[in-house]
């Protein structure tokens, strides 16, 4: 999906929804799966939370769900242990491919 692609090469997460049902359509769809309506797009506001999280030698990585309860998988950024359900804020980066991280937010 261009629209999706383009906007993450600039560092910015759209979320892809149906005006008409009111659904998230994840992943991105042109079409509504539900009422073959076209999709509308909204920014993401790039804050989520950790739902799991495991550690490779000394990085953390994970699954954090952000607004509309959409999951992504990327590295976590701490300087402590991250903890289940703290809050993040996402990064995204895109080399061929999306590249998302996270940083835990320290006002918990």
């Amino acid at each position: 999906m261009t629209f999706f692609d383009d906007e993450l090469k600039k560092g910015n997460f759209q979320i892809c929804y149906c005006h008409n049902c009111n659904l998230i359509l994840w992943p991105p769809k042109e079409i509504c799966d539900k009422c073959n309506m076209t999709s509308n797009w909204k920014k993401s506001l790039h804050k989520g939370k950790i739902i799991e999280f495991s550690k490779k030698n000394s990085e953390f990585f994970g699954i954090i769900e952000i607004e509309d309860k959409i999951r992504l998988m990327g590295n976590i950024i701490s300087e402590n242990e991250p903890s289940i359900n703290q809050n993040v804020r996402m990064n995204v980066a895109y080399d061929s491919k999306p590249n998302y991280s996270f940083v835990v937010e320290n006002n918990q």
